[in-house]
């Protein structure tokens, strides 16, 4: 039954994507580690990214054996700035991984066009930017492969959990012999620990509780009671036992629920980031550029404001739903950025990001009126840059 349910969402996503391969996995950046692996590229060899991302990212090009380098951010998509794609210096990269932040589109024909001058392989982190489109087509299916998390706050959940989209043939066959021979499914201790999970954020976490239960979870995964984001482990930089391991039944089966209402989920992202959009000039705050295509689902809108410390705090006192990541340009707070070979100041406009950027919730259980308290939070606490 197991494996019946595996193949009918990998066979959904294959469809929705049109991709070669579609492998369930227990995070998203082990689509990374095992997409790099199956590459087969030179040890050592540089991988660029935007130093705007989740630690999650450079630790998995480093378990691949690779060295992550970091390109500075437009400040206007929070995207890889094309323009500096040629400034990395030393040896040619061996690929570029391409993050469609908060489900903003990257630049794809500029960046497509280098890398393919260069012949260098784009690597898409669609972990924000289910349903987004670039041009009409769909974010995922631009480079060799495209991985997804499935984490609690992703446009597609399945409760943790990720997704490998892989767009060549040749390197489908590779991904499924590393995963054949190496990875670990989940026990039953593990599926019903995740089914637990799933349950209670699905009941317990609201936009009025979001701050108090994301702590309390947060505490509760260092402690090694719940099934964290991420392990202590890999904030250092190391290796996790158990790091490339497959979904869990539970976790399919939420994602085969999250399938038949994802249009509903796409429609509904599109109308808040509209309400947004509309709303935000009338109470001082700027709205993104004309740089970002209209009608996107974005996965959070990103919002700059010169108190951000302060209106985190007063958010979770007043039971208002507000995101701080990325908190560091390396997300997330008290990651050790220089075990990742990033060192303050390599990303300026990373760096000012982190410092200001606030976002807000467009999940479906965010509604109009929900979204218009948060509007009368931000005029009463933000103040813009």
């Amino acid at each position: 039954m197991n494996s019946d349910i595996n193949k009918t969402l990998s066979d959904e996503l294959k469809r929705c994507f049109g991709s070669a391969g579609c492998r369930l996995l227990s995070k998203g950046r082990v689509g990374l580690y095992i997409g790099l692996r199956a590459m087969d590229l030179p040890k050592g060899s540089k991988v660029l990214m935007p130093g705007y991302t989740c630690m999650v990212v450079p630790s998995a090009v480093q378990f691949a054996g690779l060295k992550p380098t970091y390109l500075d951010i437009d400040p206007e998509t929070f995207n890889i700035d094309p323009s500096l794609l040629d400034s990395a210096s030393g040896a040619p990269p061996s690929a570029l991984i391409v993050q469609h932040t908060y489900g903003i589109p990257c630049e794809m024909t500029a960046i497509g066009g280098w890398a393919e001058r260069r012949g260098v392989p784009i690597i898409e982190d669609c972990c924000h930017s289910f349903g987004s489109r670039y041009e009409g087509k769909l974010c995922g299916t631009f480079g060799k492969f495209a991985f997804m998390s499935g984490q609690w706050n992703k446009p597609f959940s399945t409760g943790l959990g990720g997704m490998l989209l892989v767009n060549d043939e040749k390197l489908a066959d590779r991904v499924a012999e590393i995963i054949e021979r190496e990875a670990v499914a989940p026990g039953r201790l593990k599926n019903l620990l995740l089914a637990a999970q799933i349950v209670a954020y699905q009941w317990l976490v609201r936009p009025e509780t979001t701050a108090a239960m994301m702590s309390l979870y947060r505490l509760l995964g260092k402690l090694g009671l719940v099934a964290a984001s991420s392990s202590n482990k890999e904030l250092r930089g190391e290796l996790p036992p158990g790091y490339l391991s497959t979904m869990a039944p539970c976790q399919i089966r939420k994602g085969l629920r999250e399938m038949a209402r994802i249009e509903e989920n796409i429609a509904h992202r599109i109308e808040l980031t509209r309400y947004y959009q509309r709303e935000l000039p009338l109470i001082g705050f700027p709205v993104l550029s004309a740089k970002v295509p209209e009608g996107l689902p974005l996965l959070r809108y990103p919002v700059r404001v010169a108190n951000k410390h302060e209106v985190l705090v007063q958010a979770k006192k007043h039971r208002t739903e507000i995101g701080s990541w990325f908190e560091l340009p390396l997300h997330p707070e008290g990651t050790r950025m220089e075990e990742f070979g990033y060192r303050e100041g390599m990303c300026p406009e990373a760096d000012r990001a982190s410092r200001e950027v606030i976002n807000l919730p467009t999940h479906l259980k965010v509604n109009q009126s929900t979204a218009g308290k948060t509007l009368e939070f931000l005029k009463r606490y933000a103040r813009p840059v």
